[in-house]
């Protein structure tokens, strides 16, 4: 009595074929061995910028164009553990205004800012890059500020309605995350410049969720009038 062989002849061609096709496939979603980063262009200008990833034109990979003042990319998806040389360049001559060389550590997320220190004409733009905390926490929002205002002429003083916080920061300077923990209608955080005390902007607690981390730009308009950017950071 023959034997039946069940082996099918083609199965090993069938797993081989199937082993390729998965080695073939790209993922373009956030996976390990990524870092995210995001862009801000802070100085006051007419000029939009590129920016170059190891000369490479950032929006491959981000999905935009060229940056415009006083706005910023979305997150995006880079290699991690991998020198990159970031380049900021004149979106209508392509001259090179700055660049910066950095490594992005695997699975974290940064935030590198376009800006300069003040507003002669003869000040070179600078990048600065910092890791962002995008961690959730549900029992408080979270806020980081920053002042990147090179337009204006003093420090800038930042209070809340509730008095439990107070600060003032010059150029350049930055604050820890802060805790809210608790989310009232009424209150506000106050920025006012040093030099003209009689006048303030605000930002209602109304903008904060719990769980949310923010990043809050203190910037300057070209007049020198203070102003601010919310931006979340999950």
């Amino acid at each position: 009595m023959k034997k039946r062989n069940f082996l099918n002849p083609t199965l090993p061609f069938i797993l081989f074929a199937i082993v390729l096709f998965s080695s073939c496939i790209k993922n373009d979603n956030f996976i390990v061995g990524d870092s995210k980063v995001r862009i801000f262009n802070t100085i006051v200008s007419d000029t939009s910028q590129n920016f170059f990833f190891n000369k490479a034109l950032f929006n491959s990979v981000s999905g935009i164009s060229a940056l415009a003042s006083s706005t910023n990319s979305a997150y995006f998806v880079v290699e991690a553990d991998k020198e990159y040389e970031i380049d900021a360049r004149n979106s209508i001559t392509g001259v090179s205004n700055s660049s910066i060389k950095n490594v992005f550590s695997l699975g974290k997320n940064y935030s590198i800012y376009y800006t300069q220190t003040n507003n002669l004409s003869t000040t070179k733009p600078k990048m600065i890059i910092y890791e962002d905390l995008v961690r959730q926490d549900t029992s408080k929002a979270q806020i980081m500020l920053i002042n990147l205002g090179h337009t204006l002429k003093s420090k800038v003083n930042i209070a809340s309605k509730d008095s439990l916080y107070s600060t003032s920061l010059g150029y350049g300077e930055k604050t820890d995350y802060i805790s809210i923990k608790t989310l009232k209608p009424a209150s506000t955080l106050f920025f006012n410049l040093v030099d003209s005390t009689g006048v303030r902007d605000s930002i209602s607690y109304t903008n904060f969720i719990k769980g949310k981390v923010y990043t809050i730009i203190i910037e300057g308009a070209k007049n020198g009038k203070l102003k601010e950017r919310l931006v979340p950071n999950n």
